[in-house]
Formats: C-alpha cells, structure tokens, sequence
C-alpha cells in the first residue's frame, strides 16, 4: 500500500436516487505473476444486517449491480468491495485495482489501492469502502 492509495470514500446523494446503482471493479493493471483475486462485495445499512451481494473469483472487469432495496433502505450506511489476493509460489504481485460506485444519474466515487503482495508472502486483503449519506 502506498501514500497514493485512496480506499474509503463518502458520496452524499438522496435516498431517492439511490437505485440503479452499481459497483464498476477495473481490470488489475500492472503485474499479477500467479496471485488469483476473490471478490466479495458487502453492505449494512442503518439499522439493517450486513448484506452480501458478490461472492466469486475476480479474473478482470466486473459490474456488480446493487439490489435496489438496498442503498435507499436508510439514511446512511456503507459498501464494501473486498478483494482476496493468494499466491501461492510467492511470486509477488504489484497492480493497480480501481472501482467505482455508480449510481443511475452519474453520480460516481472512485477508490484504489496501489496493491504490493512482497515476494514470498502468500496472502494479503484490498478494502474499498464507500460511505452513502443522505
């Protein structure tokens, strides 16, 4: 992880224009070596249960819709894309790994992680949250 990393966010936008929304996960851009990625995408708004609504391999670019009774369920909560990055050589890997949180009107928020796996490490966890207000 380095000083350019942006990896939590907050968009303000109204319940109302809530639906439709989607997250849009980037194709990694730099070098994965054997390092393999699963994606899990999760949720909790106010006074609600966490959600998950994503679980699988992550192999490259992904549009993962949101359920619409989700976002405009509450006042505030939060959106999570977690990436498990696994090598098991320990070859390392160095990318890039960019997602949006897009909603129907053009709203968007951006988040990255400028990701390093050393070498010889055989695990690690990207984190991308988004914070929904009203």
């Amino acid at each position: 992880m380095s000083g350019n990393d942006k990896l939590a966010g907050t968009i303000q936008i109204a319940r109302a224009d809530r639906r439709g929304a989607k997250l849009v996960l980037e194709r990694p851009v730099g070098t994965l070596n054997t390092a393999a990625m699963r994606l899990v995408v999760s949720g909790k708004m106010a006074g609600q249960e966490r959600k998950q609504v994503h679980n699988a391999s992550f192999s490259g670019a992904l549009s993962v819709p949101l359920p619409d009774d989700f976002l405009p369920s509450a006042a505030q909560g939060w959106v999570r894309a977690t990436f498990s990055v696994a090598d098991l050589t320990g070859a390392g890997a160095t990318f890039l790994q960019k997602a949006s949180l897009v909603f129907a009107n053009g709203q968007t928020e951006v988040l990255w992680d400028d990701f390093n796996l050393p070498s010889g490490a055989q695990a690690d966890f990207i984190n991308l949250t988004w914070t929904v207000t009203e």
